[in-house]
């Protein structure tokens, strides 16, 4: 659809809003948004209900302007928001779906308003009577008015925002029922957040809060919000959105189903880990009909089993996550290592499970379903980084006596088939093409995959690839510039023998040198000159090293603009520097490479 098109439908069905006879369902509103602001994301259609601004009559102009709010339909869109005010306590609240208005106090009285374009809006102060005012009122605040869920009657209407709006716009006849005002900032509803870097957690911690408040009120997303009011004030606005807030609105369901059965499979560490069968139900236009149980202590504090009625969610690219089980099975309560849903044997190798922490566990020596996963994790983004080699491939191998015998203690030997003596099996079981393919991709990252990389594939604990770089590098200049636990001191050792075994005997595979420890750690909050991956990008070359969260061995904050308190209380704490960017390209004046 054209731009022209788009402003057209846009400002119709602002118009209509406004007018108190909307006729866009929210949903369809959202993509015709979205289309525009990929057009021209300044589009004042974009951030507030328009009105016909040539026939003033009726209208008041607001005390302060009102200004709207970006939007967020995937969890991908947040990160810009997250960039900048990640590091500062955020405030997380309902997007209530009502009709946006404004209340202020004068000598005289209250008068209501409702927003419309942000500077004036139709006066409704004659509404007031019917309108509840549960909060302490300030001289000049923006609301949601709504009918919550428990006074709303479906004899009303279809729609309660619809239905809001039309109630406001009456001249004199009394609405159905008393309405509720709600405070846009600071309302009765509002938990908050910490963010600390784990994108995937805070959806799903999102997902749960729509759930929970939606039965109260409707809603059509989460506001996220910066906490303090003295920084959202230093973060100010643009002319037309606040810089300190961001609307949460992909597409979002929940349904209720019932559990048909569940399945157990075994991980790389031998944690038997539970998938729910469901019922399957659609959820944002796909069809679903498993979700992960987590483990088996969360089974049990569930109290969830075959046949128990659950409330699944889905918001947008979030998966789907359980959000209630209705019929808890009260006689389930309690850590209760004979549970009825729980398996007693791995249900692979057949070995008896044990309790370890939360999870059930196989620490049987050979059991497949751990090799497959371990194997498949060493070629994996984490490790090496073949693509095509996933778990079926492996399972493939490991059917075949010859292969087993070669993987179950060498998840490496793929780098170097011939000096494994593989090259006839492997393609005889994976064919041709795939077999080919493999070939192709080794061959790629021959030389480019350092002692680091080959450690962190073996997914011992606590070795990762920074901590497994480090000790590498440690093993190259005798120099070590934080504190490494002594768990990952000793699966290092371990790995480091395996790594030199591989290398000896691998032929056609070389390692690359390690690269250069790093110069210095450091850490950016707040906005730069230049955007912080370029940023990042930079200082690489000069082998500085980015660290998402300030830490003890963090060397240098660099403070930009709108900075986060957190880090910069952290910074504090540890005593570590902090310097402008200015200083940081005063200090790489001498810094070559």
């Amino acid at each position: 659809m054209i731009k022209a098109d788009l402003e057209k439908k846009i400002e119709e069905a602002n118009i209509a809003y406004s007018a108190g006879i909307p006729f866009m369902p929210d949903e369809e509103y959202d993509i015709l948004w979205q289309e525009l602001h990929k057009i021209d994301p300044a589009n004042k259609l974009l951030y507030h209900t328009a009105q016909d601004r040539t026939a003033l009559t009726g209208k008041t102009w607001h005390k302060h302007q009102i200004f709207g709010t970006n939007k967020a339909f995937n969890m991908e869109d947040l990160k810009p928001f997250l960039t900048r005010f990640g590091s500062q306590l955020l405030v997380i609240e309902p997007k209530y779906d009502g009709c946006a208005a404004v209340i202020t106090k004068t000598k005289d009285g209250i008068i209501l308003t409702l927003e419309g374009d942000g500077k004036c809006g139709s006066d409704a102060s004659h509404m007031l009577q019917y309108v509840k005012l549960p909060f302490n009122l300030r001289h000049f605040q923006a609301v949601e008015i709504l009918i919550p869920w428990k006074d709303w009657h479906e004899s009303y209407g279809k729609n309660p925002r619809n239905v809001t709006a039309g109630w406001l716009a009456r001249k004199y006849d009394a609405p159905g029922t008393m309405m509720t005002a709600i405070p846009h900032n600071f309302s009765n509803l509002s938990e908050q957040y910490e963010y600390d870097g784990d994108l995937e957690f805070m959806g799903e911690f999102l997902l749960r809060l729509h759930a929970q408040w939606a039965q109260m009120y409707p809603i059509d997303g989460l506001m996220i919000k910066v906490a303090d009011e003295k920084q959202r004030l230093i973060a100010g606005n643009n002319g037309q959105t606040n810089h300190w807030s961001i609307a949460w609105k992909p597409p979002i369901q929940t349904k209720e189903t019932i559990v048909t059965h569940m399945e157990w499979n075994v991980s790389r560490h031998g944690k038997a880990i539970p998938t729910i069968i469901y019922d399957p139900i659609a959820l944002c236009g796909t069809t679903n009909s498993r979700v992960t149980g987590n483990n088996a202590k969360w089974i049990i504090n569930k109290r969830i089993k075959v046949g128990s009625i659950i409330i699944v969610g889905k918001a947008g690219e979030i998966i789907p996550k359980i959000i209630k089980v209705k019929n808890p099975d009260e006689s389930l309560i309690g850590f209760n290592p004979g549970h009825i849903n729980l398996p007693t044997h791995c249900p692979t190798c057949g070995e008896l499970l044990g309790w370890e922490g939360v999870h059930l566990v196989c620490n049987g020596s050979k059991c497949i379903a751990q090799k497959i996963v371990s194997i498949a994790y060493f070629y994996s983004h984490k490790g090496i980084k073949i693509d095509g080699i996933g778990e079926q491939t492996i399972e493939k191998l490991l059917n075949n006596k010859k292969c087993y015998d070669v993987f179950i203690d060498k998840p490496w030997a793929l780098l170097d088939l011939e000096a494994y003596g593989l090259i006839h099996e492997v393609l005889e079981i994976l064919g041709n093409a795939t077999f080919t393919n493999i070939v192709g991709q080794v061959s790629a990252v021959n030389k480019t995959k350092s002692m680091a990389h080959f450690i962190a594939g073996l997914g011992l604990p606590k070795l990762a690839y920074k901590t497994a770089l480090r000790l590498c590098q440690y093993l190259k200049t005798g120099k070590l510039t934080i504190t490494i636990q002594a768990e990952a001191q000793q699966n290092f050792c371990e790995a480091a023998i395996m790594f030199k075994e591989a290398a000896e005997i691998m032929q056609n595979f070389t390692f690359a040198p390690m690269p250069n420890a790093a110069r210095a750690i450091y850490c950016i909050t707040g906005s730069l000159s230049m955007p912080r991956e370029d940023i990042i990008d930079f200082l690489a070359c000069k082998d500085f090293e980015f660290s998402n969260g300030v830490t003890k061995e963090t060397n240098y904050l660099i403070v930009g603009e709108s900075s986060g308190k957190l880090k910069i209380q952290k910074a504090q704490k540890y005593g570590i520097p902090q310097i402008t960017e200015k200083q940081l390209f005063k200090l790489l004046k001498g810094v070559t490479k």
